[in-house]
């Protein structure tokens, strides 16, 4: 019998639609979510781990963006995404 490993669904692989290759879930980013009806969020995780995290909250809780671009990573995001076991964060902005 074959042992297989369960994979988060944050790391779930995924195939970019304009690149056709693997989104990386290597290098560790930062954007800023100014989201439609919802505060605006940080989020912090490897581009596999956000495209995962917003499709999911597209689902769950009906997330859109009007905008979104990368923002400082700063070494306390780095360090609460290692405290956190290298899952995406969601920083909420007030």
């Amino acid at each position: 019998m074959m042992k297989t490993e369960s994979v988060e669904w944050y790391n779930a692989p995924h195939i970019g639609y304009w690149t056709k290759k693997p989104l990386n879930n290597k290098k560790l980013l930062c954007e800023y979510w100014s989201l439609k009806s919802h505060p605006n969020v940080v989020v912090v995780g490897t581009e596999l781990q956000l495209y995962n995290l917003f499709s999911k909250m597209l689902e769950e809780e009906g997330w859109q963006t009007q905008l979104d671009w990368a923002y400082e990573l700063l070494p306390e995001y780095i360090e609460a995404y290692k405290n956190n076991k290298n899952k995406p964060l969601i920083i909420n902005l007030k």
